[in-house]
């Protein structure tokens, strides 16, 4: 069932090749442009900041500022202050670049594009959930595939009152770094916001830092996701995932692109698997300025593979 209403360092949005597609043609973009990425990454030992001009032609919506610090890290990794101004407040956290040699282990096997940048959707996330922090106040939050920083998820466990956040991602090298991260951010110890490895489909195990046990059977009030709609080969068992996870009475919140129809097909998926979804082109007045004004004076900006749509997922069987 349908309803609707309508600049940081290590932003790439896809290539240039995915402007002007049809979507018969967009798995194979999609596959080059994950490959240049990841090649990029490879040699240039890492640094999501050295992304050719070609990949990186629309980096983010300005909502977060990345200023980066010095001296602050042992291991050559680079520090960043992620910042957001909501009215008056101002909301900020440390985020690792890690600088060490990427091997082609690293990032083989799950997902592994969102380990190289910080998209826009999760630009967006956050700040969307910085506008809205009495959502989360005294619930449980499960952010999934939130790659390097899981900086949406970051955001809201800092800045709220939310009863628990965990940050999950499939891969195992994107997880160290978080972990690092919260370490930084003084949640090294803390039993409130914690992050795992979570593959989809699959048993996650609990990381923080250097720690590993089983992850119990835990149902969550809101799910976090951010453009991980794309990659047809694991699209159901996202939406299976988002379901076990989510409490009966809970809610998903995704940010994502059409991209050529990809979120039409996760929104079927999820139609079939029991959601009831409503999908928002505006759900936030400065996000949706920024839209409008990229849209007149940035030839570069498609909305269709750039503007992060709004979807809320629920359980159907709650909703009837």
């Amino acid at each position: 069932m349908q309803s609707s209403d309508s600049s940081l360092p290590s932003s790439p949005a896809l290539s240039d090749d995915c402007e002007n597609i049809t979507s018969q043609e967009y798995n194979n973009v999609i596959a080059r442009s994950r490959w240049r990425i990841l090649a990029q990454a490879l040699h240039k030992n890492g640094s999501p900041s050295t992304m050719p001009s070609s990949i990186r032609r629309f980096q983010s919506y300005g909502l977060v500022t990345a200023l980066p610090l010095q001296n602050i890290s042992e291991d050559g990794a680079m520090w960043y202050e992620y910042s957001a101004t909501v009215g008056q407040d101002m909301f900020s956290v440390l985020v690792r670049h890690p600088q060490r040699n990427i091997t082609a282990y690293d990032l083989m096997g799950f997902n592994n594009t969102g380990n190289i940048c910080v998209w826009p959707s999760e630009e967006v996330l956050a700040y969307y959930g910085l506008c809205n922090k009495q959502l989360f106040s005294c619930k449980s939050i499960l952010e999934v595939g939130g790659g390097m920083s899981c900086l949406a998820g970051l955001m809201i466990g800092k800045y709220t009152s939310a009863s628990k956040v965990l940050l999950t991602d499939g891969n195992i090298f994107s997880m160290e770094n978080v972990g690092c991260i919260l370490e930084k951010n003084g949640f090294g110890k803390s039993t409130r916001i914690t992050s795992s490895v979570l593959q989809w489909g699959k048993q996650p195990t609990l990381n923080i830092i250097n720690q590993s046990v089983e992850l119990p059977t835990s149902r969550y009030d809101i799910i976090l996701c951010a453009d991980c709609l794309f990659f047809d080969d694991v699209r159901q068992d996202l939406v299976q995932t988002i379901f076990n996870f989510m409490a009966d009475d809970g809610i998903a919140l995704v940010t994502a692109p059409r991209r050529a129809g990809t979120l039409e097909k996760f929104c079927e998926e999820a139609s079939n698997a029991g959601f009831i979804w409503s999908l928002k082109e505006v759900y936030n007045e400065h996000i949706w300025d920024r839209h409008l004004q990229l849209k007149a004076n940035n030839e570069s900006y498609d909305e269709n593979i750039h503007y992060p749509l709004l979807l809320q997922l629920q359980k159907a069987s709650v909703c009837l």
